[in-house]
């Protein structure tokens, strides 16, 4: 099953550790700052689902003024996030909830994740996918991003299996045309792609 065997309250206070905060700034928020690069982005309201601690919505906000809605299955990830937009001017909408049966009574201008997909089985991504595209307002985009089993992936994987740092359970990263071919199936658009060495992202809009 999904995501029974990962420590995702572990992950959260890790993602507070200097180490995990550079990488959040200068490979996560870079991919995604090369993903929108020139673009022009709607303002209005973001979804991100399985936000953890919410930074790269909180960067997103920031910097394209918008109103965050974060949903994670962690209460401690949501209280650190609630701490990361402190101070900040900007009050996100935060959400206890699972990834799998998620019914909010709103649509947004844009939804996103990072490393959500993967930590489902191929029936269950199905779904946490169709929940993305639910979420979504016509003409709204859709910010995905997974990781790919090419050798980067790997050996990453293999080192923190066998240090004993692995924490993120059940994990099945999807090759590239897979990934895309989802996109295809629920005829969204796809508006640009970038694939990095262990990693997709893919923005697409909905119709």
């Amino acid at each position: 099953m999904a995501q029974s065997e990962a420590d995702w309250e572990e992950y959260a206070k890790n993602t507070f550790s200097p180490i995990i905060r550079a990488h959040y700034y200068f490979t996560v928020w870079r991919n995604y700052r090369i993903l929108l690069f020139g673009l022009n982005f709607p303002s209005g309201s973001i979804l991100e689902i399985g936000s953890s601690t919410g930074q790269i919505s909180l960067r997103l906000s920031l910097k394209y003024k918008l109103k965050p809605v974060l949903v994670d299955n962690s209460q401690i990830a949501l209280a650190l996030a609630k701490y990361n937009f402190k101070n900040t001017g900007i009050q996100p909408k935060l959400i206890f909830g699972d990834a799998l049966s998620l019914s909010l009574n709103q649509k947004f201008d844009i939804v996103h994740s990072h490393g959500l997909l993967e930590h489902f089985e191929r029936r269950e991504q199905q779904i946490v996918f169709l929940n993305h595209v639910n979420h979504l307002k016509t003409n709204g985009l859709l910010i995905c991003w997974v990781p790919t089993p090419d050798w980067t992936y790997r050996i990453n994987r293999w080192y923190l299996e066998n240090t004993n740092q692995w924490i993120f359970g059940f994990e099945q990263p999807i090759p590239p045309n897979e990934f895309i071919e989802i996109f295809e199936r629920h005829h969204l658009r796809i508006i640009r792609i970038r694939h990095m060495p262990g990693w997709i992202g893919i923005l697409a809009l909905k119709p």
